[in-house]
């Protein structure tokens, strides 16, 4: 798919610093929250590397973002306010990484990466597996973007999905479509 110099600069903000947070995570120590109950997305369906899950209508794969080499990647390829909103998986390099390790170093490490009102969130249940939860402030290239980031593990792989979108996206919007994908989410090895 095709698409414009626009939507290919503001993915390139998205990703860039999409691998920092990669390496790091927070959970709070609350009940999590069940996906289970949420509506799942019912757009694109993604595949990565065991796992699958849908996108919201209008969200697809933007193709190659050059410098970065997610497992997988979707992108609201129709947004026109100079920041794709979107969503990027990438393995832990670490293996599986437990909400308890991650509750430990996530905030420092993603503070010293730049990243901003980095808050840890309650944890959410995802295919029945208890994720971590962050939001944070970052900027990159002039741009700035919220994110939001759970660590879904499986076996001995945690899979960090990081969701990121403009600054005029409220937190119970990034939650809630946040949740919509990962509700739709399957392991599938």
């Amino acid at each position: 798919m095709a698409r414009s110099p626009f939507v290919a600069r503001a993915l390139l903000t998205a990703v860039a610093a999409a691998t920092l947070l990669g390496l790091t995570a927070c959970a709070a120590g609350a009940p999590a929250t069940d996906t289970a109950g949420v509506a799942p997305a019912t757009g694109e369906l993604i595949s990565g590397t065991g796992y699958t899950y849908s996108v919201p209508e209008g969200w697809a794969d933007p193709g190659e973002v050059p410098g970065f080499s997610p497992d997988s990647i979707a992108a609201d390829l129709t947004d026109d306010d100079g920041f794709a909103d979107n969503v990027n998986v990438i393995l832990s390099p670490a293996g599986k990484v437990t909400p308890e390790q991650v509750e430990s170093a996530g905030v420092k490490e993603l503070e010293g990466a730049g990243a901003t009102d980095v808050t840890v969130q309650p944890r959410v249940k995802i295919a029945g597996q208890e994720s971590a939860h962050l939001s944070a402030a970052l900027a990159s290239g002039g741009t700035t973007y919220a994110a939001e980031q759970y660590y879904v593990s499986n076996g001995d792989q945690t899979y960090v999905v990081t969701f990121s979108f403009s600054p005029t996206v409220g937190a119970k919007e990034r939650v809630a479509l946040a949740e919509s994908v990962l509700a739709s989410w399957k392991f599938t090895g």
